[in-house]
Order: structure tokens, then sequence, then C-alpha cells
């Protein structure tokens, strides 16, 4: 071997380790600039005040700047709609709630595919669901009003915060197995619930923790049946859809995403850094301000519910004729 080409041969062997090396530097280096994170509700909402508390943690883990942007629209389902425009690097994630993906694409037409166009990173938390009522209810608890239903072919008036949420699905559900024969009245927001239920205007309310706190408090409302699968932390004597016998519960979680065709290796950085952020003391004290139930669920159980949901909510969606039509 003459000795241009030993030179040519040491060369090749040197460029071979510095482009490795270059290339070991560069996966090390994520995140090396700002991240944004697009919210799927308006700011200054429940999520949006949650998820600024998160970034402010993320960033001192990933050390850059996380950026929460709002896209609002659609009950939290118009952020993945920008799933075609955003790159698949890792600079860009996705915070909503999972019915968007395991629920609204059977009720509506989405430009996007819940299954194969996201990684799912993790959960921080559960949305609590209930049942309520007034003090002053013919009934005294769950079963009694099964009965007085029953026996009462609609009279009873329940209300939810819109036709296809997760409270209304419940009811449906509900219905279907006990074959109730109730009046369901819909408004746009939790308050309006809680309102035409203390004037009297329904009888039932299926909603999620908000502003009737102080009412429930005062003894005025009370929570006759978890909706989630495990018991209420601020009301645990209410027995849960489950225990009452019946084989479905509301799944409502907090969910990070980004693009499925992200790299592995930071979709792992991504996820590993969540995780520690949803234990930082300051997190958990923001979800349980806004009456969140703080549960942790990594990528894969995450990827598990939510294919499993998808499953039973197009089935359950069919049945009860809310399934849409393209």
């Amino acid at each position: 071997m003459n000795a241009w080409m030993i030179c040519r041969r040491i060369f090749c062997e040197i460029l071979a380790v510095f482009l490795s090396m270059g290339a070991a530097v560069q996966a090390a280096e994520f995140p090396d600039k700002p991240i944004q994170v697009l919210v799927g509700w308006p700011a200054g909402s429940l999520n949006d005040s949650v998820d600024r508390v998160i970034g402010q943690v993320l960033q001192k883990i990933l050390k850059q700047p996380v950026i929460i942007q709002n896209v609002p629209g659609g009950g939290g389902a118009l952020v993945l709609g920008r799933i075609k425009t955003e790159k698949p690097d890792g600079y860009t994630i996705f915070q909503t709630g999972s019915p968007m993906y395991s629920r609204t694409p059977h009720t509506r037409n989405v430009n996007y595919d819940a299954l194969k166009d996201f990684a799912f990173l993790a959960q921080d938390s559960w949305f609590q669901f209930f049942l309520e009522d007034r003090a002053d209810a013919p009934w005294k608890n769950f079963d009694e009003m099964i009965a007085y239903v029953k026996k009462n072919p609609k009279k009873v008036k329940y209300t939810t915060s819109g036709v296809g949420t997760s409270q209304h699905l419940m009811m449906e559900y509900i219905g279907i197995r006990e074959n109730l024969q109730w009046i369901h009245v819909p408004f746009t927001g939790g308050n309006e619930c809680v309102a035409a239920l203390l004037g009297g205007h329904v009888d039932l309310n299926s909603g999620s923790l908000g502003g009737e706190m102080d009412h429930i408090k005062s003894g005025r409302l009370r929570i006759i049946l978890a909706e989630n699968a495990t018991r209420l932390p601020l009301f645990p004597n209410a027995p849960t859809i489950l225990e009452k016998g019946y084989d479905y519960s509301v799944k409502s979680g907090r969910t990070w995403t980004v693009p499925v065709a992200t790299p592995k290796d930071i979709q792992r950085k991504l996820e590993s850094a969540l995780l520690q952020a949803f234990k930082d003391p300051t997190v958990i004290d923001a979800l349980k301000k806004w009456d969140l139930a703080p549960e942790s669920l990594n990528g894969d159980a995450l990827t598990k519910m939510i294919h499993a949901d998808f499953t039973m909510n197009e089935s359950l969606m069919k049945k009860l004729g809310l399934y849409k039509k393209d």
C-alpha cells in the first residue's frame, strides 16, 4: 500500500469519526431553541392556566423557553388540525383533551387521523365528572333517582354542556342501560348548567367541577354519582358509575402529543421531561386548584388508553345515533 493510499485511508477514518461525533452532538443538543406548546383552549381557561404552570417547570428541565400558544376552537379539537403544517422535530407539542382523539372523530369530520398522525407522550391528570342534583330532589341517592325516572317517564330533565360531550354520553348510556325516558336540556357551558339546576329548570346536571362548589358546601346541591372510574377526591362518599354495576366510565384526560414522525429519541426525551414536570409540587398544586385529578400516564399507557377508547366510543356513538354523517 503506497503512502497516498495510507493517507487517504487515515483521512476517511478520521472523517468518519468526526461525522459520528457530530451526529451524536446534534442529537444530544435537543432542544437547542424554544419549544412551543399549542393549547386547544382559550387564554385564561382552566387548561391554559395549568399549561402555563407546567410550561414554567418544563423549561427549567429542558433548559429552553417553553412558549404557550392558544389555538382554541372545536371544543379543543381545532388545534389538532395544525398537525399538517408543523414540522415533526419536537419543537411543537400539542396539548388538548383525550376525547379529541378518542371521541370527536366519531361525531364530526376532522382534518387529522387521531390514531395515525400523533405520537402520545404523556397525560398529567383526569377531568372529574359527576352527576349532581338539588337537595330538595324527590330522591336521596342515585338508585332512588333511577327508580323515580322509571316511574315518571319524560318528567325528569337533565342538563349538560352540550350534545356529544362526555357528560351527555354518560347520561345517554345510563338511559339506554336502564331504559329511561328523560329529557336532555343542553347548554353551552358549565355555569349555565348549574344556574339551570339551581333555578329548578332541570332536575340533574351531568358536569365537571366548576362554579357549584359553594352551593355544594352550603348544601343546596349534592353529588350523587362519580362518572369517572375512581371516586372523586373532593367527594369520596359519592359512588362511581362502575361501582353501580355499569361497564362504562368517563375517561377524559389532559394529553400531550407530537407529530408521529418526530424522532423516537426526541419523543422519549420530551416524555421524560413531561413526566418529571408533572411531579413538581407547583404543578400538582395547580392541578388540584383547578379540581383536576393528578394521575400521570406515560406514552405507552396513554396510547393504549386512547386506542381502546376510540373503539369503544365508535360503538357507543353508533348506538346513540350520534355517529357522524359523511
